[in-house]
C-alpha cells in the first residue's frame, strides 16, 4: 500500500494555463508594478530596471534574436540560445528576450572551460551564444571548436546597454519590439520547451534537464500560496508589518536556485536586487549592509562563514527572512547562522530542498513555523512525496528511503536523452537519488543514492573526473568519492591505483586534474593510493565502501 505525503491543506491546486512572461507581466497574479524596481547594479546603483523597463528590454531583444537569428522564426521550443555570465543587472532581460522570441534559454556555469563549453553548445544544438565581456576568450575557443562564427556570439554590457555580436556586425537589441506569444493550452504549456539546465551524470557526461513553462508557472504558484496566506492571516490579525524585499544576486544563474530566483521571483512577487557581477565575500558583506537586504537566499558554504567570520557585525541588521538550499545544512550549522543572523532573539533561517528536475523547491520551511533541526521543511502544494526502498516499496516512518515524487513542477525528461528520462522515472513517479527520512513529522535529507556530488552547491560528476584520471599513462586504475565537509558539501576524493609505484605522485594527480577540469571539480579531499579498487562480484564499483573508508581515514587523521 503507498504510503503518499503530501500538503496538508493544499493536496492538489489549479495552477493557471498562462504561458511563464503573460504571468509575469500580463497578470493579477504577478504583484510587481510597472514602476517597481527589480535590478540594481549593486556598484553602479543608477544603473536600474523597473518592471516597464524590463518588458520593454524583453521585447526589444525578442525582435533582435528574431530578426538576425532566426530564433523562433520556425515554431516555439526549438532553437537554443546559450548563455553564460557571471551576473549582470540586465540579464534577465536577455532571459526573457530569448523566451519571447520563442527560443530556449541554456544556462552555462560561468566556471565552465573551454571544452566543457563546447560539449554543452553540441549537446544543445545551440547556433548562438550570449556572453558577458569576462567570458569572451572561453566562448570564443568553444565557439571554434564548434565551427560558430563570431557573428554568432553575442556580447552583453550593461553599461550602457549593448547586446552585440563579437564582429560588430549584428545588434542584438533592437529599436523595434516583438511581442510573446501567449499560451493557455494546457498540452501545449506542458510540452513546451523554454528552459535547459545541465545536470552532470554517473556518466560524466551533462544531462539537459527541460523546463517548460508549466513547471516554472507552476513553481512560481505553489512557493507563493503559503507566504501570500500567511501574509493575508496576519492582516486579518493585525500584526502584519509590511518589508520591502531587498536581497543579493550572488549564486550562479546557471542553476536553478540563481535562475528562478532572480529573474522570476522578483517580478512575480516584487523585490528588488542588488546584483553583483561575480560574487566575492567582502563586497557581499559591503552590499549586505548598504543596501540594507531584508531577505537572504544561499548555500551552506555561506552560512557557515557567517555564522564564523569575525568580518560579520551588523551588516545583517535589516535581516527579515533568510533560507537555504542546494545541499543539506545539519541543525548545528543551521543554529549557528541563525544566532549569528537574528542576534539569538528570532530564527529566521530555514531549509528548501529540491532539485533541476523539479524546477526549484518542493519543500520550505512554511512562514511563522521556525526550524532549527536541519529538517527540509513541510510538503509545498501540488506535490506528492514518497520514500521508498530498493524494491519501490514504501518504508515505514523513521525509516531511510529514496525520495521519489510527482508534481507540476517535475521536468519532462532531458533534452535528446530518452534513455535518461526513462531511467529517471518509475510508475511516473521521479527518482530524485536522495535519501531521506521522516522523524517526529519532519523530513530530512540524510544521504545521496546518485554518485553526483555538490561542491558548494556545484555538481561534481565522479565519473567524469574518473574517465580523466584513466586516461593518464602512469595510472591504471581510479575512483572518486565525496568527503562530506560542513562548509562545502562534498570533496572530491580520488583513489588511485598506479601503473608502477613510485611513478606517480598526489601533487602529480592533482595537478593533471587542474589542468583539465574546472576548479569546482578540484581533488580537494586528497589522493589516495591503493593496490585496487572495491568492487562487487561483477565487477561493480562499490562506492559505498570507498565513502566510509574515506571517513575512517578522515577521522584517523584528526586523531593523530
Amino acid at each position: 500500500m503507498s504510503r503518499i505525503y503530501t500538503h496538508p491543506t493544499m493536496a492538489k491546486v489549479d495552477v493557471p494555463n498562462i504561458d511563464l512572461l503573460t504571468l509575469l507581466f500580463d497578470s493579477e497574479h504577478a504583484v510587481s508594478l510597472p514602476d517597481s524596481v527589480l535590478h540594481v547594479d549593486a556598484k553602479l546603483p543608477h544603473n536600474r530596471l523597473t518592471k516597464a523597463m524590463l518588458r520593454d528590454l524583453t521585447q526589444r531583444v525578442a525582435h533582435g534574436l528574431r530578426e538576425n537569428y532566426g530564433i523562433g522564426s520556425s515554431g516555439p521550443s526549438k532553437d537554443v540560445v546559450t548563455v553564460i555570465s557571471h551576473g549582470d543587472y540586465i540579464l534577465s532581460g536577455v532571459f526573457f528576450g530569448i523566451l519571447g522570441a520563442g527560443g530556449v534559454y541554456s544556462a552555462a556555469s560561468p566556471s565552465s572551460t573551454v571544452s566543457e563549453l563546447a560539449r554543452q553548445i553540441k549537446l544543445g544544438k545551440s547556433n548562438l551564444v550570449v556572453c558577458d565581456r569576462d567570458h569572451v576568450d572561453v566562448v570564443s575557443k568553444a565557439a571554434a571548436q564548434c565551427k560558430l562564427p563570431e557573428r554568432n556570439i553575442l556580447v552583453l554590457e550593461s553599461s550602457p546597454w549593448s547586446l552585440k555580436s563579437l564582429d560588430g556586425s549584428i545588434d542584438g537589441i533592437s529599436t523595434k519590439t516583438l511581442p510573446w506569444q501567449r499560451i493557455t493550452d494546457p498540452k501545449a504549456l506542458k510540452e513546451s520547451l523554454i528552459v535547459i539546465l545541465w545536470s552532470s551524470g554517473t556518466t560524466g557526461l551533462p544531462k539537459g534537464v527541460m523546463i517548460s513553462h508549466r513547471n516554472l508557472v507552476a513553481e512560481s504558484w505553489i512557493l507563493s500560496l503559503g507566504p501570500r496566506k500567511w501574509v493575508e492571516e496576519q492582516v486579518a490579525a493585525g500584526t502584519f508589518t509590511p518589508i520591502e524585499n531587498r536581497s543579493i544576486a550572488h549564486l550562479p544563474t546557471s542553476h536553478i536556485a540563481g535562475l528562478f530566483g532572480y529573474f522570476i521571483s522578483p517580478v512575480f512577487s516584487s523585490g528588488t536586487l542588488y546584483w553583483m557581477r561575480k560574487y566575492n565575500w567582502k563586497d557581499m558583506l559591503n552590499y549586505a549592509a548598504k543596501y540594507k537586504i531584508t531577505t537572504l537566499y544561499t548555500v551552506p558554504s555561506i552560512y557557515l562563514r557567517i555564522s564564523k567570520s569575525s568580518d560579520v557585525t551588523d551588516q545583517f541588521a535589516s535581516l527579515a527572512a533568510a533560507n537555504t538550499g542546494a545541499a543539506p545544512m545539519d541543525g548545528d550549522l543551521q543554529k549557528a547562522a541563525n544566532d549569528r543572523l537574528g542576534d539569538g532573539k528570532v530564527h529566521m533561517l530555514g531549509q528548501t530542498w529540491g532539485l533541476s528536475e523539479t524546477t526549484g523547491a518542493v519543500t520550505a520551511v512554511p512562514p511563522g513555523e521556525p526550524d532549527d533541526t536541519g529538517s527540509i521543511g513541510s510538503i509545498l502544494p501540488s506535490v506528492e512525496l514518497r520514500l521508498v526502498d530498493e524494491d519501490f516499496k514504501d518504508v515505514e516512518p523513521g525509516q531511510e528511503g529514496e525520495l521519489v515524487l510527482k508534481s507540476p513542477v517535475v521536468t519532462n525528461g532531458y533534452y535528446d536523452n530518452p534513455q535518461a528520462t526513462k531511467d529517471s522515472f518509475h510508475d511516473g513517479w521521479f527518482l530524485t537519488g536522495d535519501i531521506g527520512v521522516l522523524r517526529n513529522g519532519k523530513f530530512y535529507v540524510v544521504d545521496r543514492k546518485k554518485e553526483l556530488l555538490k561542491y558548494k552547491g556545484l555538481q561534481v560528476a565522479p565519473a567524469e573526473i574518473e574517465g580523466l584520471l584513466f586516461a593518464h599513462p602512469l595510472i591504471k586504475e581510479a575512483a572518486v568519492v565525496g568527503l562530506p565537509d560542513p562548509s562545502a558539501g562534498d570533496l572530491p576524493r580520488a583513489y588511485v591505483v598506479p601503473e608502477e609505484k613510485g611513478r606517480i605522485s598526489e601533487d602529480d594527480v592533482k595537478k593533471y586534474v587542474a589542468s583539465k577540469l574546472a576548479a569546482h571539480k578540484q581533488l580537494r579531499g586528497g589522493v589516495v593510493f591503493v593496490d585496487e579498487i572495491p568492487k562487487s562480484a561483477i565487477g561493480k564499483l562499490l562506492r559505498r565502501e570507498l565513502r566510509e573508508r574515506a571517513k575512517r581515514e578522515v577521522k584517523l587523521g584528526a586523531k593523530l
